[in-house]
């Protein structure tokens, strides 16, 4: 399972490095440089379902790294190393490529810079995969327990493997010293719940990606994320055994 995650999901990853796109509206590898969170999914070469997060550092001479987070399957794996080159044409689209740390195959993908350089689309290029994402620029923030601090929506969906599609929605409230509250809604295989009470922690690496745990409903939760658009948003993957739901979380 490990070596499908490598081969399959990294791809995604690359296209993260379009998001440096100048103010005049050309693109180049020049553009490209500074540190973005990617969020992605889709389905694996086998047909499964896949879900990736992690970070960038582009360096402006179309060479990457980062590290990223993957559920394939519902079989996780948290903060692989990963490399990559990238490639950006002046009509700000582009081609790359990226690898995980101990992953025989190189992954490929194309990617579009949108919004004036703040996000980017991309498309794994792999064959069968088939899976997109965004990505988008951190900016100024600070990356810590106390940098991340406010109210935020958050909305994610996915599978609970053996149970079925997952769909959450809900409010968390971050207060600066790495204590969660909140409430959740969401639908479970078609079981509803509503404004249930959420109660937990977080913490804030110096890369700006983190962990999350929070309790809902007497079950346990366990996330990673990473902090985007100067700390006023957050992509979010579930980390626990046997999920693959990702998600967004915006002031």
């Amino acid at each position: 399972m490990i070596s499908r995650i490598l081969d399959k999901g990294l791809l995604i990853v690359a296209a993260v490095f379009a998001l440096g796109l100048a103010a005049s509206g050309q693109c180049s590898n020049a553009s490209l440089a500074g540190k973005y969170g990617f969020s992605a999914g889709g389905l694996d070469k086998h047909g499964t379902p896949i879900s990736l997060l992690g970070y960038i550092n582009a360096n402006g001479k179309g060479t990457f790294t980062g590290t990223e987070t993957a559920s394939d399957g519902g079989s996780v794996l948290t903060n692989v190393p990963l490399t990559g080159t990238y490639s950006i044409k002046s009509d700000c689209t582009g081609s790359g490529t990226s690898k995980l740390k101990g992953q025989k195959n190189t992954n490929h993908f194309t990617l579009v810079v949108v919004s004036g350089g703040k996000n980017l689309q991309f498309l794994s290029t792999d064959a069968p995969n088939v899976q997109s994402g965004t990505v988008q620029a951190q900016g100024k923030q600070t990356c810590t327990v106390a940098g991340l601090k406010g109210n935020f929506g958050i909305e994610a969906n996915g599978v609970f493997i053996g149970v079925g599609a997952v769909a959450l929605d809900g409010l968390f409230a971050l207060d600066g010293k790495g204590n969660v509250s909140g409430t959740e809604s969401g639908s479970i295989a078609g079981s509803i719940f509503t404004g249930q009470a959420v109660s937990g922690t977080y913490g804030v690496a110096s890369n700006c990606t983190g962990t999350l745990t929070v309790t809902v409903l007497g079950q346990t939760e366990h996330s990673s994320f990473v902090v985007t658009n100067g700390g006023k948003g957050m992509l979010v993957l579930e980390t626990d055994a046997n999920t693959v739901v990702s998600g967004f979380g915006q002031q």
